[in-house]
């Protein structure tokens, strides 16, 4: 049976059989479809959006205001959706409204108008399509996005308290990398051609930055070792890349220098440190400007870092720094039977450098 008002003219431009056959099509619609009259009124509503809405009878909502059955703080949307149709426009949004029984439900709801012959608008026509599912998943992908970015923030404290944890953290970093990778572009997908569908597929992008710094610790399972130079050079470039900040990298490591993975991830992270606050401090109206230095002597990694900045105060002690960041890079250096220096660059800035003890590769 139709679900609409019999002294209706639903669709008054079509007679007879033809006009039985599209409120037919209507009424098979998987969506709730309404039609109403111009001051919003409900006059039809097809038998597939009755039982979506569960409501038994057409006639609870016969020549009911549509806004009516949605909570208080849709009013203002539904309202200038209806302007909108009674002047051409069609609008489309996303909303929540429970049922006539109170049951949860998500809606993606397109409201447009419906002409008469002569082309002025006789209704409105409002079509919702239930999506309390993939809203739902949304919400469980964002909460689940959260928790591992929490739990990588927590891993990457763990970096530096206990470093005999660090082959361990590494494997679950790269796990929580591609779980939060993942649900972004999902997410980003989902909002496709939306403002937000832009901004979560650059957080993707920035956090694969990351992934494959991280991911050049395991490209070769079958080797034990990484080799430093490569490493180092990726690591700095996308960094750089990431906070917009100029890099120049001079001298170099032969290539042969390979240490242990988790000496490299130490190695990574206490350059990580130097760049991030480098950017932080220097620059200052103009873009940041680093220059690297890498070499070797005897078994120990030359590491300079200087930056264009204002330089150090002159009472300047890394020792007395409270910050977690200069924290890590002492702590490193001193497990490495290194030490770290710092001192004024040949521009004036800042200039830091790190000596690390290498280890020799395990044997594959």
């Amino acid at each position: 049976m139709l679900s609409q008002d019999p002294n209706l003219p639903v669709l008054d431009l079509l007679d007879g059989a033809e006009a039985g056959f599209a409120l037919s099509i209507l009424d098979a619609s998987p969506d709730c479809i309404k039609l109403l009259d111009l001051d919003g009124r409900l006059r039809f509503m097809n038998g597939n959006g009755l039982c979506a809405m569960e409501i038994d009878d057409f006639r609870m909502v016969d020549r009911q205001a549509w806004p009516s059955l949605w909570p208080d703080d849709a009013n203002d949307r539904l309202t200038a959706a209806m302007a909108a149709a009674r002047q051409g426009e069609v609008t489309r949004f996303e909303a929540f409204c429970p049922t006539a029984k109170g049951a949860p439900r998500w809606w993606h709801v397109t409201v447009s108008p419906v002409r008469g012959g002569t082309g002025e608008v006789r209704r409105i026509l409002a079509s919702s399509r239930d999506i309390t599912e993939t809203v739902e998943a949304r919400q469980r992908l964002e909460h689940q996005a959260e928790r591992l970015a929490s739990e990588v923030a927590k891993k990457d404290d763990a970096i530096a308290r206990q470093a005999v944890l660090m082959g361990e953290i590494d494997h679950r970093v790269k796990n929580s990398f591609a779980a939060v990778i993942a649900l972004l572009r999902m997410q980003a997908r989902v909002h496709a051609g939306q403002a937000a569908g832009g901004l979560l597929g650059d957080a993707a992008s920035r956090i694969s930055t990351l992934a494959r710094v991280h991911e050049q610790l395991h490209l070769d399972p079958g080797r034990r070792d990484v080799s430093l130079s490569d490493y180092l050079t990726l690591l700095a470039t996308d960094l750089t890349q990431a906070l917009d900040a100029r890099l120049e990298i001079k001298d170099g490591l032969p290539s042969e220098v390979r240490i242990p993975p988790s000496q490299a991830a130490a190695i990574g992270q206490v350059l990580a440190e130097l760049i991030g606050n480098a950017v932080k401090h220097a620059g200052g109206t103009g873009q940041p400007g680093l220059v690297l230095s890498l070499s070797q002597r005897d078994v120990m990694l030359v590491m300079t870092l200087t930056d264009n900045g204002p330089g150090l105060p002159d009472d300047f002690d890394p020792q007395a720094r409270a910050g977690l960041g200069m924290q890590i890079c002492l702590i490193y250096a001193q497990q490495m039977d290194g030490h770290l220096r710092h001192g004024r660059s040949d521009t004036g800035g800042a200039a830091f450098t790190v000596e690390m003890r290498l280890d020799p590769p395990a044997s594959s």
